[in-house]
């Protein structure tokens, strides 16, 4: 089966790589977007799933656009088109080109969370569980018949990163299965219930500030879902002070939200719901601290704030 891979982040790569381990399989090209300024120092980096199709000896295009994606898969031959994060709309006229269509693999209960940050929205939700759809890919947003769709459950201590990789780990196994019987005419997709749909957004940086006024569930979840990017913040004495790891207390007191108050070697910041309690803190210009250090050194800035 020939086939061309469309991805770019680091999820990708697991699911080309498991791809190409399967003599059955032949990957003819991988599909990405440019080469991007990354940190601050704007150093032009590849995608992960670039070097990834390098290393595999892969030949990789980056289009800028759809006319040149048009460019470069005019005259393709191909079984399947599989997509993974790629992060740009394709045309139908393109989806249509693969002999057994374009397959899309996304991180959502679909049509739960159709767009870009699935994995986010479902930990920002504190939901149970979660999983991975494979889709007949049509022109709009997720939004193409179901081939297969696989739970797990999202256990108290997952974040952005295990859930991912969890999320990848399944896409990985069930995805060759799901080929080779589409490939003999034994899967067939069914369309999905498009009332049901919801949707998340793209994620901007300012998502990450705190509002004292949610609860301290809710923030909690924040951390889970924007580590390390784009990070959960607040500010603190006139500096941005980002919040890695945190506890929190289910108190009924009624506290001011965004109350910063010490207790012994504790930061406890009150919500409109019980207490945040942060355990690992970066202050805007220095590195990573537990909680303890931070208080040793920049106490003066909790009284200031308050």
């Amino acid at each position: 089966m020939k086939i061309v891979f469309f991805g770019t982040p680091e999820i990708a790569v697991p699911i080309l790589e498991k791809l190409v381990q399967i003599q059955d399989f032949d990957v003819i090209s991988v599909i990405t977007q440019p080469d991007r300024p990354v940190g601050r120092k704007g150093h032009i980096t590849p995608p992960p799933i670039k070097t990834s199709a390098n290393n595999l000896g892969i030949d990789v295009f980056q289009p800028k656009n759809k006319k040149k994606l048009d460019e470069i898969l005019e005259g393709t031959e191909a079984d399947f088109f599989i997509v993974v994060a790629f992060g740009m709309i394709i045309p139908q006229h393109i989806l249509d080109i693969p002999k057994y269509g374009s397959i899309n693999i996304h991180y959502s209960l679909l049509p739960k969370y159709r767009g870009a940050s699935p994995i986010q929205e479902s930990l920002l939700h504190g939901d149970k569980e979660t999983g991975v759809t494979l889709i007949k890919m049509d022109e709009e947003l997720d939004h193409g018949p179901i081939y297969l769709m696989k739970r797990i459950e999202i256990e108290d201590n997952d974040n952005l990163l295990t859930l991912s990789i969890k999320l990848t780990n399944l896409s990985s196994q069930i995805l060759p299965l799901a080929l080779e019987d589409i490939y003999q005419g034994g899967l067939e997709p069914i369309e999905q219930p498009h009332k049901q749909a919801t949707f998340c957004k793209k994620i901007k940086k300012s998502d990450g500030a705190i509002d004292w006024n949610l609860s301290a569930k809710e923030i909690l979840n924040m951390i889970r879902a924007y580590t390390p990017w784009p990070s959960v913040f607040t500010e603190i004495g006139g500096k941005k002070l980002k919040i890695l790891k945190a506890d929190i207390y289910e108190d009924k007191d009624n506290n001011t939200p965004g109350q910063f108050i010490i207790d012994d070697k504790i930061l406890k910041i009150s919500t409109s719901k019980g207490y945040f309690v942060p355990k690992k803190v970066q202050l805007e210009g220095k590195k990573e601290m537990d909680i303890e250090t931070f208080l040793n050194g920049y106490s003066s800035l909790i009284k200031s704030s308050n």
